[in-house]
């Protein structure tokens, strides 16, 4: 299983951020790390609850088959929508609690929440460990983003395995980058959960929950490194000159994926690494020509249904080619590269066409394009 969008929008965020990791201490010279600090026991028991729950659920098994063909903004958002979701209400009801809770000296009361995958491989810079979404307790008016880190002084194996964890930070998002040491492994061998622990500054600073983390014995007394960052939304812009000009002009939608879609577009410029995105968020509902009498979901009987085709009007800058990208509610189609050349024999036009891809909703879009200067 590979995470090959995501790791290369970590590695233009690291590169973009100019992410420089610190060097790891001495083994000889790092003092015992034993801190009598825990986890709350009632946020330890609603953490395991929901994620046994979650794990059992229909959207942890489609976040896992989906996380290879995702990339960094769509992972965020799903994320995002499944912590913040019923399955883990119950865990941020008792967090929420915790001032009536019996607090002991020794008690951790989280102040960001994370819900994220364990990366058994190199995900950026030489990290090796966990990717995901992080949040303050209070979502009305703390932070969010994206958290990257793990061990910065091991080697990875060949491979990625993936696990979704939970994890607990003792400070909020805009405050966790930092060196973390590894302080221990407990096994839960009754419902098959890991627990990993970190200290910062000889203090309880991280715990991940999970099933199958990954994480042996040998993590102790090593070194972890995480920072976060918000990858805020995709640009649509594309600064400076080029030599053609291209307009998106007309979509087509000939057979729908989930009888309404929302789609949207990718592109790349040249060689160019920047990711833009259009609609800049969300997407254009479409469906097939014979769905143009039903209503849009949830509109009234009265609104126009731009059903079956979508005037684009995206314009897009390039010197040699540009690579088109279609995302299709959940699905995203492989990539469409075009060159200056493509326009030459169709006198300024060209078509693109996204043939099925899965033989049980034949997928079929059809675009249409047209060179506006050249």
């Amino acid at each position: 299983m590979t995470l090959t969008l995501i790791r290369q929008d970590l590695a233009a965020m690291a590169a973009e951020a100019e992410l420089t990791l610190p060097e790891p201490a001495p083994r000889d010279g790092r003092a015992e790390h034993e801190t009598e600090q825990r986890l709350h026991p009632a946020v330890q028991q609603a953490a395991h609850e929901a994620l046994a729950g979650f794990r059992a659920s229909p959207e942890h098994a489609a976040l896992i088959a989906d996380l290879p063909a995702m990339n960094l903004h769509q992972l965020r958002f799903r994320l995002q929508a499944l912590l913040e979701g019923p399955h883990f209400e119950p865990l941020f009801a008792t967090i929420r609690s915790a001032a009536e809770l019996d607090i002991d000296p020794t008690d951790m009361i989280p102040k960001a929440i994370s819900l994220g995958a364990m990366v058994q491989g190199v995900l950026v810079v030489g990290l090796s460990g966990s990717v995901g979404y992080v949040t303050d307790i209070d979502l009305k008016n703390g932070n969010s983003g994206i958290y990257v880190g793990g061990a910065i002084d091991i080697g990875a194996e060949a491979g990625l395995e993936l696990a979704a964890c939970l994890g607990f930070w003792r400070n909020p998002v805009d405050k966790l980058k930092g060196t973390y040491v590894g302080e221990e492994v407990d096994i839960d061998d009754g419902l098959g959960l890991d627990e990993a622990a970190f200290t910062n500054d000889d203090e309880l600073a991280l715990i991940f929950i999970g099933f199958d983390l990954g994480l042996d014995d040998g993590m102790e007394n090593t070194d972890y490194y995480f920072f976060e960052f918000d990858p805020s939304a995709p640009p649509i812009y594309q600064p400076g000159n080029a030599t053609y000009l291209v307009q998106l002009w007309s979509m087509q939608c000939e057979n729908s994926k989930d009888d309404w879609d929302t789609i949207y577009f990718e592109f790349l410029q040249d060689d160019d690494s920047t990711v833009y995105r259009f609609p800049a968020w969300d997407g254009y509902a479409m469906c097939q020509p014979d769905n143009s009498d039903n209503p849009i979901p949830g509109a009234t009987r009265n609104t126009i249904n731009p059903c079956s085709n979508w005037s684009v009007g995206l314009v897009i800058k390039f010197n040699s080619s540009f690579k088109l990208r279609l995302h299709i509610g959940d699905q995203t189609m492989a990539d469409t590269t075009i060159t200056a050349g493509d326009y030459v024999e169709g006198g300024g036009h060209f078509q693109v066409t996204w043939d099925p891809v899965i033989a049980s909703n034949q997928i079929l879009y059809t675009l249409d394009t047209a060179m506006v200067r050249e």
